[in-house]
């Protein structure tokens, strides 16, 4: 190494150049001459190549250190000190070590955790790796973006207390929440408060939107979803339904794979955005009219046979769907026409959008498709 110290010595005299440009490029010869030689540094070696940088480093702009941040942030041998002043210096430039070095102990990680911001924080938290006693810093002191972030963090660990207050807060934080319940190193009477929360919370969401005689529709679908919720599934499927929405793509296959995954709440606001009906509508044909209302909703949207099956199949309930009454649907499904349940369904929502008086509302809307379809009450 007696030569790269050599070169060291030159660059350093080079680093007294007073233009900025000039000083910039020495960081990067210096830099560059330090990525060759990892092999062969002596601590010493490695010492006084940090120290270099530093100097120089310090004496340019937040750009030019963030830049070197990059660019040693994978780099297990970099110099420690150089590494320590650049983790607690501005976001911009502490983010690429924070979020990478190995060079940071814990002790480093939680003495940044407990003296910096936000924002060094949610960096910290996106670590490939965290022990608990990071963790424990970063939640008590995080505030929603950071505790999502740590959350979903599948290589963060956390200790019972930590678990404890990322629940407490969860209570006041849907996202939160949700992302809590996606871990799978949940003690299972956490996950099961956990999905209790999830359960309450839709509830109280779809309480403003619905009456309470809808509502008891309602609440035996989101109950069977919550019992069976994987939460970080039913975040990303929601995420994928708003975007497919969005884009227009939400298809048939969608359909099948959210109710085959028992996915319920989810398949009901698919089949409400794809066929253009109502949430309680749908709701209710799923849940608990004739069979054959569904089938019409199917039929008119040109679902295929197999696809009604599967949604018959997530009918829930005590009474369950006997199997000949399933084999009827069937058979019915098949001779139906397009033409006569396109008909029946828009009868439907021409009668859906005349205002009734709250005494006709009685929650009936699959009865009434089915009976508008049998009694002929439609243009033919």
């Amino acid at each position: 190494m007696h030569k790269t110290q050599s070169c060291l010595l030159e660059i350093e005299a080079l680093s007294n150049e007073t233009s900025s440009e000039k000083r910039r490029d020495v960081l990067h010869r210096v830099t560059d001459l330090f990525f060759m030689t990892t092999e062969q540094q002596t601590p010493d070696d490695i010492t006084t190549f940090g120290n270099v940088m530093e100097r120089i480093a310090y004496e340019l702009e937040v750009e030019a250190r963030a830049e070197l941040s990059e660019r040693i942030s994978e780099i297990d041998k970099a110099p420690r000190r150089l590494v320590c002043r650049l983790a607690t210096d501005d976001i911009a430039v502490a983010r690429p070590v924070l979020e990478r070095s190995n060079v940071l102990t814990d002790d480093d990680l939680i003495q940044i955790a407990k003296t910096r911001g936000q924002t060094h924080l949610h960096a910290i938290s996106k670590r490939p790796a965290l022990t608990s006693p990071v963790t424990d810093v970063i939640v008590e002191r995080g505030e929603s973006p950071v505790l999502q972030e740590v959350t979903q963090n599948k290589g963060a660990e956390f200790s019972s207390t930590g678990l404890g207050v990322l629940a407490e807060k969860a209570r006041t934080d849907g996202k939160l929440l949700t992302a809590l319940g996606s871990r799978g190193d949940l003690p299972p009477d956490l996950m099961q408060e956990i999905k209790q929360r999830v359960a309450q919370k839709i509830k109280s969401e779809m309480a403003e939107k619905y009456s309470e005689s809808d509502m008891a529709d309602l609440d035996s679908l989101v109950d069977e979803s919550a019992a069976n919720l994987d939460l970080d599934s039913f975040k990303k499927s929601n995420d994928e339904l708003k975007e497919l929405a969005h884009q227009e793509r939400l298809t048939e296959d969608d359909i099948v794979r959210l109710a085959k995954a028992k996915r319920l709440t989810e398949t009901v606001h698919a089949l409400s955005v794809l066929t253009g009906l109502d949430d309680r509508m749908i709701s209710h044909c799923l849940l608990k009219a004739e069979i054959a209302a569904l089938g019409i909703i199917c039929k008119a949207n040109g679902f295929k046979s197999p696809t009604y099956l599967t949604l018959i199949q997530t009918r829930i309930g005590n009474d369950g769907i006997e199997a000949r009454d399933v084999a009827r649907a069937m058979r019915e499904y098949d001779t139906l026409s397009i033409g006569n349940a396109k008909r029946t369904l828009r009868f439907l929502k021409v009668r859906a959008n005349v205002k009734l008086d709250k005494s006709q509302e009685s929650g009936q809307t699959g009865e009434n498709l089915w009976q508008a379809h049998n009694t002929q009450q439609i243009p033919q």
